[in-house]
């Protein structure tokens, strides 16, 4: 669309539509989901396309899914030159651009009087995708072992989706879970289906060919905020390295490290010096790279509370150089099950160069990093599978303190409501959820704090999972605030307590006490420096104890122990 042709006005109207219609399709995803991985947690993603298969607008769910999602859609069209109406592509592939094989991504055309207008797509996290174990095939070294991968299917709705279509005998022969798969399934073509006809609606207004071009108008201004936003950094080579903690197999660091290079209105990111791929689940595609990566950029550079529609337009002036065969970039088959682990890695790493890019508006690193745990349990011929993705503190930041128990920014799921945990999974009741005092980082703004969660194991059966990081290395803080505080797994069984490891399986008994415990965000800025008053008030709030003002806010210690200030049991 040329700009002579090009209203103002109308592109607002449509872009705002756009994103519009991708929430609606995220809502209607969310409210028909079986499982409460998507349904209450939110491990979900919808976004729209132009014909191309460039991502138009995205609904505000999980970054680190949505901002890769042209690639796996234009491979799609690579290898199959087309579609027709009442067809779908279905991919769940790392190697085209997917995530790991439990996000199933399906893309459903739009067609307007016969044209080819664009596509709505969905990607959701299924409980189960087959493989060596329920839930999370812990010792995977390739992704054979992992589940069952869809290599850019071509799939018609009528005849491979129905009760005796090859798609519905591919899940229930394979997936433990096949029920809430298939109903998870069928919620995300019902939420492609109703993007599909908002966008036909759209279509019927302003007719096909302009509100094709009106998305590519869409993109271009996106492209022209973004560049303004990166022209604002002084140009220069910053360079920044973070680290996994370890692996399943591999008990040394594996590094992650980052050059960002500045030059006018564009940024080059180059991951040279990152470990070479390992021979365990922790590998990230390069799909989950880009996205990882693309989403730490836009985030810093409008933290200040500038508005950038998130579509394809934002990603063209950042330019990414992974090199092949590095954990951040593997060959395949190698295993990604765990890609959260080294993408949280990368997303602090590049968090790190950019403060000292823009030492006064980029916060501390949180408690980044992908907490996924469960419980999965076989009786009477069925399994129940329990998953969950929770995140830690947020790093403190130049203005306030850092948000207390979040999920992590790449992931962006909603903790899972304790009913639903007990409605669902009756076999597990929660005996505890709180914040945990002191495990913020201090600092002028601290950090914010971690939790604690405990589910008591009401029948035999049963086994625990999980995989995160953090748990050997804090995350730090910046501008001379402290390091935040680590996590762990723990089981507590009678009278004895069994520290796991960050990446795990372990045999359940009835009666055991799964503990999972998150850590909390850097500070920002030297602790001396915080208010007295806001000392006081995370006293007041249980947030911190006497001995921890004493150790970095011994300025306030007055101030806590005056009988006016309410002092109470923690120690005055």
């Amino acid at each position: 669309m040329n700009d002579a042709s090009l209203d103002v006005v109308t592109l607002n109207v449509l872009i705002n539509a756009f994103h519009a219609t991708a929430e609606e399709m995220g809502i209607n995803l969310l409210r028909s989901a079986r499982s409460t991985i998507i349904r209450e947690a939110r491990d979900c993603s919808c976004a729209l396309f132009d014909p191309e298969g460039r991502i138009v607008a995205e609904a505000e769910h999980i970054p680190v899914q949505m901002s890769s999602l042209s690639l796996p859609m234009r491979a799609c069209l690579a290898k199959h030159g087309g579609i027709r109406p009442g067809e779908v592509f279905v991919t769940n592939d790392p190697y085209i651009g997917g995530q790991h094989l439990q996000d199933i991504t399906i893309f459903t055309p739009i067609f307007h009087e016969g044209l080819l207008i664009g596509f709505s797509g969905s990607i959701a996290h299924h409980v189960d995708i087959g493989g060596g174990a329920a839930g999370l095939t812990f010792d995977a070294k390739e992704f054979y072992e992992e589940g069952l991968r869809f290599t850019a299917m071509k799939l018609n709705l009528k005849r491979d989706f129905g009760r005796n279509g090859v798609f519905h005998d591919i899940v229930h022969s394979n997936f433990r879970a096949a029920e809430t798969t298939w109903g998870d399934i069928q919620a995300q073509l019902a939420a492609n289906e109703l993007g599909r006809r908002r966008i036909v609606e759209l279509a019927e207004r302003y007719g096909s060919a302009k509100l094709v071009g009106y998305m590519g108008a869409a993109m271009e201004y996106s492209e022209r905020m973004m560049r303004a936003a990166i022209a604002a950094i002084p140009d220069g080579v910053y360079e920044a390295e973070d680290a996994i903690d370890d692996g399943v197999f591999q008990k040394d660091p594996i590094p992650v490290k980052v050059k960002l290079t500045v030059i006018g209105d564009r940024m080059d990111v180059d991951f040279a010096g990152t470990a070479p791929q390992v021979d365990e689940f922790l590998n990230v595609p390069l799909g989950s790279t880009y996205s990882s990566t693309f989403s730490s950029i836009k985030m810093a550079l409008t933290a200040g509370g500038e508005t950038i529609p998130a579509n394809d337009g934002c990603y063209r002036p950042i330019k990414i150089d992974v090199p092949y065969g590095s954990i951040l970039n593997p060959r395949p088959p190698a295993a990604v099950r765990a890609r959260m682990c080294g993408a949280y890695r990368l997303f602090d790493a590049i968090l790190m160069a950019l403060q000292k890019a823009l030492p006064t508006r980029v916060p501390a690193p949180g408690y980044h990093a992908n907490t996924t745990s469960g419980v999965s349990r076989f009786n009477e011929g069925q399994f129940s599978i329990f998953i969950e993705d929770i995140g830690g503190g947020w790093g403190g930041n130049p203005v306030r303190d850092g948000a207390d128990m979040l999920d992590a920014p790449l992931s962006n799921c909603i903790i899972t409501p304790i009913e639903a945990v007990e409605l669902d999974h009756p076999f597990l009741m929660m005996k505890r959820y709180e914040l945990l005092p002191d495990t913020g980082g201090a600092g002028r703004h601290r950090g914010g704090l971690g939790s604690v969660r405990e589910y008591e194991v009401m029948d035999q059966g049963a086994e625990f999972f999980g995989y995160s990081d953090r748990h050997r290395f804090a995350p730090p803080g910046a501008a001379g605030g402290e390091p935040g505080t680590r996590g762990a797994f723990r089981i507590l069984r009678n009278e004895e307590e069994i520290v796991l490891p960050s990446k795990t399986r372990f045999k359940l008994r009835k009666g055991d006490i799964i503990r999972v415990i998150a850590g909390g965000g850097g500070g920002f800025g030297p602790a001396p420096e915080r208010l007295v008053a806001d000392v006081v008030k995370d006293f007041k709030e249980d947030k911190i104890t006497r001995d921890h003002i004493a150790a970095y806010y011994p300025h306030a210690l007055d101030a806590v122990d005056r009988p006016a200030s309410g002092a109470h049991r923690n120690g005055a």
